[in-house]
């Protein structure tokens, strides 16, 4: 197949949704032509090389087109007018790319930006078009302009949703918001998200990566966006005596996140360490006692796999997609967002229960073997092979 895939974020540009469509991609590019719309980055970002991605237009036999937007100030957060500029921006450069490549179908990753370039690509030229809901295109309760609180954007989600071949979701709390707030009655295939499988070589030591030794020590990863919600997770740590917090991630918030570390006491336990390699990321994992986050809501929630592979018991909110794969008392913790009391309290529990600790770890290091992307991957190509299938099949039936 010839597939062309709409996300306006992609490697370095973003999260975790990004990070998605990149390994979807991957997956599909060995036996499929691969082509991926996206934003460029600005020149600003002269740093943007060295997160490891290439510039190159085409990568790993994925096509990239990168598009300019304006107003794009952060690699890690995208802002309105970045997301608006993207819809024509991607629009015409999908014009000229179906007249080269003549696609076969199409695949939008976030339903608002990148499904409306997308349907208007898929009715122009009669290609069937595979709409992914990502969670934050439906639902984010940090934001203001989150497509759940205004009747327009609910109104395009179900517009675009409608006009869709196939719909699929990342876990079934995003399907379930697709359904209960934006009425989508497109049957919508759950595929939930996934990692690559890693070497956890345990190389590195907590004093080599920068860290204090003989600790308790919690890691958490993303962002720093009020979604996810650290200024809790401060608030959780200054309620332990002796828990330890390293951040991986880097965003708009630092700076207040730091004051507030500081205004409750709790900095000479705190290590910000911003963006961090790959190879960094699983070494820091590998260290840590435990994983924990405050996120208000994730759509699926790839950190937690990564901290699962490495074996770590998890804290997290019973809000959002990681709730297909963690169980409350099972291989995680679960506690309701914003209630810093209840996060202290199950970091006090980790720290004085070794055993319940490891069991969750050991559950967690299993189970996280079916989050692989090589059978991600394979889930999306039987979808959009079954989507181009079905166009074809209502195609000939309207021509008897």
């Amino acid at each position: 197949m010839k597939i062309l895939i709409f996300n306006f974020e992609y490697p370095p540009l973003g999260g975790g949704g990004g990070i998605a469509t990149k390994y979807i991609a991957e997956e599909l590019a060995p036996n499929h032509e691969v082509h991926v719309i996206t934003s460029r980055p600005s020149r600003k970002f002269k740093d943007w090389n060295d997160r490891g991605e290439s510039t190159a237009p085409v990568v790993n036999r994925v096509h990239i087109h990168r598009v300019a937007v304006w107003g794009r100030t952060s690699l890690a957060v995208a802002s309105l007018m970045s997301m608006i500029t993207f819809v024509p921006s991607a629009w015409w450069k999908a014009r000229k790319l179906v007249k080269q490549y003549h696609f076969d179908v199409v695949n939008a990753q976030f339903v608002i930006p990148s499904g409306v370039p997308a349907v208007w690509i898929a009715s122009r030229f009669n290609i069937p078009m595979v709409l992914s809901f990502i969670g934050g295109d439906l639902f984010d309760p940090t934001k203001g302009v989150s497509p759940h609180r205004h009747w327009l954007l609910r109104k395009i989600v179900k517009v675009i949703s409608n006009q869709a071949t196939v719909c699929t979701a990342i876990s079934h709390d995003t399907k379930r918001r697709a359904v209960d707030i934006h009425k989508v009655t497109k049957e919508i295939v759950v595929i939930n998200l996934g990692i690559v499988a890693k070497a956890h070589t345990g190389q590195k030591t907590r004093r080599e990566l920068g860290l204090p030794e003989g600790v308790p020590l919690f890691v958490s990863l993303g962002r720093l966006i009020p979604r996810k919600g650290y200024g809790c997770l401060l608030e959780a740590l200054a309620k332990t005596t002796k828990a330890h917090l390293a951040i991986m991630g880097d965003g708009p918030l630092l700076d207040n996140l730091k004051k507030k570390a500081y205004d409750l006491g709790v900095s000479e336990r705190m290590h910000w360490l911003g963006y961090v390699s790959e190879e960094d990321k699983i070494n820091i994992l590998d260290v840590a006692d435990g994983f924990i986050s405050a996120s208000e809501h994730e759509g699926f929630g790839i950190v937690f796999l990564e901290a699962m592979e490495s074996g770590l018991p998890i804290i997290g909110t019973w809000e959002g997609g990681q709730t297909d794969f963690l169980v409350h008392e099972r291989n995680a913790l679960l506690v309701p967002p914003k209630n810093a009391q209840v996060m202290a309290e199950g970091m006090n529990r980790l720290m004085g229960d070794h055993k319940l600790g490891q069991k969750m770890g050991e559950i967690n290091r299993q189970e996280v073997q079916g989050f692989y992307w090589s059978r991600v991957g394979k889930r999306y190509e039987e979808v959009l092979q079954s989507c181009l299938q079905e166009h074809r099949a209502s195609t000939v039936g309207e021509t008897i």
